[in-house]
């Protein structure tokens, strides 16, 4: 089935970046290093049919967030400074689902996003909607890595879109700028990443952190994307929710002020908010130990 109108519906949605993905993902996603955080692990990342048995394709889209805004004195990531992006996302994708649905009664969606097993950046390079980083992150040629993945799984056996065979500039620029120095080759390390070191739970280790340190972000890192050429002069977001309501820092006195209830009232919606107070007020210390908080860096892409 031609997918020129499922495009045609999402760009009703304000949604420029739509790819179509045959029903199944290539094996070789099970031999690509997975972030610790990753909801799924083994077949469940490349098999769609068990989410919808009758699936057979997959309308893949992408949600580009940076703002424009350069933030100097952020301690928050670029992509947890607007409202929840699984909100964002999932609001999207209900939309496009009901639109789809009265072209289509009979069809059926399921709307996937980065909490489900489904590895989200394989679907969208099958999809045709960009290429891999060294640093794992997608590339679209437009919005850079700057990009968030969501996608319908649905019942109509829309044609698939050519995958993206192109690839990164391997400048190392990247690796260069790493603070957790991940990079070793051609491989790549998640344990030492920093944004997942500002989620992980417990104690750190000394090495650990020292790698928070680095940096004056206190949840995520945005250093890899900041650094890569890619997304160099990338455009502001074409979608208003993530350039509304932004909160780019927070500081230990607004959460020691507050109970756990208080803060999910007040963060609930955010998407650092998942872990807990007691993570932020963790890695806040972890920076305040440091002697002084790490200088401001430029938040958007470098020139």
């Amino acid at each position: 089935m031609d997918s020129r109108l499922i495009k045609a519906l999402g760009r009703e949605l304000g949604l420029d970046c739509i790819g179509i993905a045959a029903a199944e993902l290539p094996a070789e996603v099970s031999t690509e290093p997975i972030c610790p955080l990753a909801a799924g692990h083994g077949e469940d990342r490349w098999q769609p049919k068990r989410l919808l048995p009758a699936c057979r394709a997959i309308i893949v889209v992408l949600f580009p967030y940076y703002h424009g805004q350069k933030a100097g004195k952020a301690n928050l990531s670029l992509y947890c400074q607007s409202r929840d992006y699984h909100q964002i996302i999932r609001d999207y994708l209900t939309r496009f689902d009901a639109a789809i649905r009265r072209r289509f009664p009979d069809s059926r969606q399921v709307a996937v996003i980065d909490t489900t097993p489904l590895a989200d950046r394989y679907l969208a390079q099958r999809a045709g909607l960009g290429f891999f980083g060294d640093n794992r992150c997608l590339i679209h040629e437009t919005y850079g890595t700057y990009c968030f993945i969501g996608s319908l799984l649905t019942t109509l056996p829309l044609d698939a879109d050519a995958p993206n065979q192109r690839e990164c500039r391997h400048c190392g620029a990247c690796a260069a700028a790493c603070p957790g120095n991940c990079f070793t080759g051609t491989s790549y390390t998640y344990e030492r990443c920093k944004s997942y070191l500002t989620q992980k739970k417990g104690d750190l280790s000394p090495a650990e952190i020292a790698i928070i340190q680095k940096t004056p972000l206190v949840f995520g890192c945005d250093e890899c994307q900041r650094v890569c050429p890619h997304n160099r002069d990338v455009p502001v977001t074409p979608l208003p929710e993530f350039r509304e309501q932004l909160l780019t820092h927070i500081d230990a006195a607004a959460l020691e002020s507050i109970t756990n209830g208080q803060f999910r009232a007040a963060y609930g919606n955010r998407a650092f908010a998942w872990r807990g107070k007691k993570i932020l007020l963790r890695n806040l210390a972890y920076l305040k130990e440091n002697g002084e908080t790490p200088p401001p860096f430029p938040a958007g892409p470098s020139g």
